[in-house]
């Protein structure tokens, strides 16, 4: 399997022009939910933008994932696991 050929453009982190790479996120609150019904499933929307879950708000938005450059992709996905550690997702 090869790695996807990186699109050159405009980090979104840093705003560099760099060769770019999508950023899909390492957890998903939003899959494992399973199916919950509309006044939970409202709960459960709020609660993932209080905490400042910026990936599952990205996919609930239906925001394409982000493209960052292999420095940005990196920080990012060590601030997505400080995240998770920090409310246990």
């Amino acid at each position: 399997m090869t790695a996807p050929v990186p699109v050159e453009g405009r980090c979104e982190r840093c705003k560099q022009p760099r060769p770019l790479f999508p950023r899909k996120p390492d957890h998903d609150c939003i899959d494992v939910l399973g199916r919950v019904d509309l006044i939970e499933a409202a709960r459960l929307i709020a609660e993932i933008k209080d905490q400042g879950d910026r990936w599952c708000s990205r996919r609930i938005d239906g925001r394409p994932p982000i493209r960052l450059c292999i420095r940005c992709h990196d920080a990012d996905a060590v601030e997505e696991a400080a995240h998770v550690k920090e409310h246990h997702l």
